[in-house]
């Protein structure tokens, strides 16, 4: 599969200042590229042997270390990064680390590893870490489960899942509300299991369970096709979603059909905020 999945998403430009100029940062096929410095590894390589660094050249060495490290995964799964409120304190840990070495983010991470996951996450807005987020996701399916991300990958496709889940019900508000307290569980399974879905839709007695793997964060989530065109919870890269049927004794039961997935206008997907 390679980059492959990262072709389906749209190229992103970030304004960065650097050098006395504004220049732009530019993601495309799950890479980074700094047009205005057209021999990045050059300056790296000069900045190692203590050469100034720009800012440009920094931001992408520190996206290329965060998606080969991945640590950020276990704040990117819960927060809404773009948050002011989230971004001030999170910018507070990290002076405290660098500073007192005090270590209030990442816990698991060695301090050095948990100062540059924090830097990451303040250098870059929330579609731009949402796009590593995917390609460390990719990588480590295809260089071999890391159980350090495994949890905070299954983390990250269980929230997303529930808050695409929430969304999907709004076509069905006069059965069940509010639609965020309806019990929804997502139990995550390895990458190509094929998606599954039960459950009910009946006022206070309603529920949901899903199972999905990682795959759905990339295949699904990523492009922005959580919820179709029709308000139905997507559930696998073919289109397969969560139909409501009615039944003989009058509720709403979970069916899988086939279906067909469009632009996602209200997509919790790169670059919106979790709920």
């Amino acid at each position: 599969m390679g980059r492959a999945w990262a072709y389906d998403l749209p190229e992103l430009a970030l304004a960065v200042a650097c050098s006395a100029e504004v220049h732009h940062l530019h993601w495309r096929g799950g890479r980074v590229r700094a047009p205005a410095h057209p021999d990045l590894d050059g300056e790296l390589g000069l900045a190692a042997l203590g050469g100034e660094l720009p800012a440009c050249v920094d931001a992408v060495a520190l996206w290329r270390r965060a998606v080969a490290d991945g640590g950020f995964l276990a704040e990117w799964c819960d927060h809404d990064l773009d948050d002011p409120v989230y971004r001030h304190h999170l910018q507070i840990a990290v002076n405290r680390l660098r500073n007192e070495s005090v270590q209030d983010l990442l816990r698991s991470l060695p301090p050095r590893r948990a100062e540059a996951m924090g830097r990451f996450l303040l250098r870059f807005p929330q579609v731009w870490v949402d796009r590593a987020a995917l390609g460390v996701v990719r990588r480590n399916r295809r260089s071999g489960p890391n159980d350090a991300l495994a949890g905070a990958i299954r983390r990250a496709v269980q929230v997303r899942a529930r808050s695409s889940f929430v969304r999907s019900l709004a076509r069905w508000n006069r059965v069940v509300r509010p639609a965020a307290l309806v019990r929804f569980e997502c139990v995550v399974t390895p990458w190509d299991t094929p998606p599954h879905a039960a459950g009910v839709l009946n006022g206070t007695a309603s529920w949901c369970r899903v199972g999905l793997s990682a795959r759905w964060l990339v295949d699904v989530w990523g492009p922005g096709r959580a919820v179709d065109e029709r308000g139905d919870l997507v559930l696998g890269h073919d289109a397969m979603t969560l139909r409501w049927e009615a039944t003989a004794d009058g509720r709403l039961a979970a069916c899988v059909r086939p279906g067909r997935t469009g632009p996602d206008e209200h997509r919790p997907g790169p670059g919106s905020a979790l709920p």
